[in-house]
């Protein structure tokens, strides 16, 4: 009788875990219990790994969808700015404004449970439009009741978006499938926003040239994320650990650029070239050596290659020597003599287009 009660409880237990970590080999790596296919990610440490599995269920209990990322990031991104700098009153209204724009909580009607929550928000609003104004002289002195009503809001950022916006309570898929390409919408856009920004990528994943192709190998997961999944200003980064390229999902992502240098294609292009080299491991060259060298930040530890790799596929000049492209192209192109890849299927019609 005893076994079975606990034979139970490990089985609940387990329903209520959204992922856990498991060795395999020589890395632990974050599993879902209920979906064998499914990985979150492989790491060198268990640490690694069990910070990983936290943020996992950080999305779980923020409120069990996605819907909150998106405007809880830009939220807590302002504030942040806001905070981390002497105060100033039109910095202050501007964050006022983004809160009274973003949030119905300026009305009559307040939603069944969250008379607190509007409130806290009504509070915070006020002391962002008129409290930092009115210490004009010294706005400092309006820092602790700015902290005190942002620390009662923060906790509460996906019911604020679920109850007083006009992204909560919609149908938010967690990922789309495009070809071979796995999209996954950790910002929580809906399903025309999420395939907007799919379609653009694609587009991007279309105009690789010849062998860079190779880079597409197996179908890439890209993950749609909020500000905090990045560090400073980058629009993405491939994490080898994961096998997944990071994409900061902002407007840039829709705007076309034509492969300009640092634009937003390029460094697509660019982390695609650091995911050929985790997924083509049998190249010898060291693109880090001097001859190799093109742009600034080529000088970078193990970015020589992905540069590379972005500058030929736009055909990109002024960076390096021509020659250095040329003969980068030369021995990539003839490169085990393989047969000329061909970009998958969905992706020629987009390059028709």
């Amino acid at each position: 009788m005893i076994a079975r009660l606990l034979q139970a409880a490990r089985l609940l237990l387990a329903e209520e875990r959204t992922a856990i970590i498991r060795k395999e080999k020589d890395k632990w790596v974050v599993r879902s219990p209920h979906n064998k296919s499914w990985c979150g990610g492989r790491y060198d440490t268990k640490e690694e790994a069990e910070k990983r599995l936290r943020e996992v269920e950080g999305f779980k209990h923020r409120g069990g969808s996605f819907v909150s990322a998106g405007l809880a990031d830009d939220l807590t991104s302002k504030m942040s700015d806001l905070l981390a700098r002497p105060l100033d009153v039109v910095a202050s209204k501007d964050v006022a404004a983004f809160l009274a724009d973003r949030f119905s909580f300026q009305v009559a009607r307040t939603p069944s449970g969250q008379k607190d929550l509007k409130k806290a928000v009504e509070s915070l609003h006020w002391w962002l439009q008129h409290g930092v104004a009115q210490y004009r002289d010294n706005p400092e002195a309006a820092r602790t009741s700015i902290e005190h009503a942002w620390g009662k809001v923060e906790p509460h950022l996906a019911d604020l978006v679920r109850n007083f916006s006009a992204e909560g309570g919609r149908n938010v898929p967690k990922e789309i499938v495009v070809g071979a390409n796995t999209y996954v919408n950790l910002v929580g856009f809906s399903e025309p926003q999420l395939r907007k920004y799919s379609d653009s990528l694609e587009k991007v994943f279309s105009e690789l040239r010849g062998w860079r192709t190779r880079a597409l190998t197996g179908g890439v997961r890209v993950v749609l994320a909020g500000p905090r999944d990045f560090r400073g200003t980058a629009s993405g980064t491939y994490r080898s650990a994961e096998d997944a390229l990071y994409v900061r999902a902002t407007p840039k992502v829709l705007q076309r650029t034509a492969g300009t240098y640092g634009a937003f294609d390029y460094i697509i292009v660019h982390e695609l070239g650091h995911r050929y080299q985790a997924v083509h491991r049998s190249m010898n060259v060291d693109f880090d050596r001097p001859e190799w060298l093109t742009s600034k930040y080529s000088h970078k530890d193990g970015e020589g290659f992905a540069e590379l790799f972005a500058l030929s596929n736009f055909g990109i000049h002024g960076y390096g020597s021509p020659e250095t492209l040329e003969r980068f192209e030369a021995l990539m192109s003839g490169r085990d003599h393989q047969p000329k890849p061909e970009l998958p299927e969905h992706l020629r019609h987009l390059k028709q287009l």
